[in-house]
């Protein structure tokens, strides 16, 4: 009878193990799949702000895709993508820009000038450049963090890139 309950006692602590080994692995398993979870989630996120931000502006050149609307020039010293619109004989300007980590947007009256600070923040980037290639096409460059970088070869086909203003 000793050995008997001795054995029941062996085949109990059997169990135990063989159940703590079974919810450290469940645990081990959710660990690394809430790890893997975060990471493919944050790289979403990257990928969803730089696609944003390069596809924001290429929609910006193709809706003002007008005779000498499009320009690379400068908006209070940020560089800047400049879009000449008229609105009842009064010309406007709209500056894409970016400003204290933003890309902003503002629309201006041509020969006014405001803070860059005011514009409408549209996506966070670290870094906005705007490269004139020729004369219909413009090289954009977003970096949303220093370690991301994206490119974007964006074509003005009617009327071309104007002069900086």
């Amino acid at each position: 009878m000793q050995e008997n309950q001795q054995k029941h006692i062996i085949d109990t602590l059997f169990v135990i193990a063989l159940f703590c080994l079974f919810a450290l692995s469940a645990i081990f398993l959710i660990t690394i799949g809430a790890n893997i979870y975060g990471k493919t989630v944050n790289n979403m996120e990257d990928n969803f702000n730089s696609r944003t931000a390069l596809a924001y502006i290429t929609e910006k050149v193709r809706q003002s895709d007008n005779a000498d609307s499009i320009s690379a020039g400068t908006f209070q010293e940020c560089p800047a993508l400049v879009i000449t619109s008229r609105i009842e004989d009064t010309e406007y300007l709209t500056y894409l820009y970016e400003y204290n980590g933003y890309i902003k947007e503002i629309m201006v009256r041509k020969g006014m000038t405001l803070d860059p600070a005011i514009g409408q923040d549209i996506i966070a980037v670290s870094d906005f450049s705007l490269t004139p290639i020729n004369d219909h096409l413009m090289n954009c460059t977003i970096a949303i963090d220093e370690q991301q970088s994206y490119s974007l070869f964006i074509s003005v086909h009617s009327g071309g890139l104007t002069n900086e203003k």
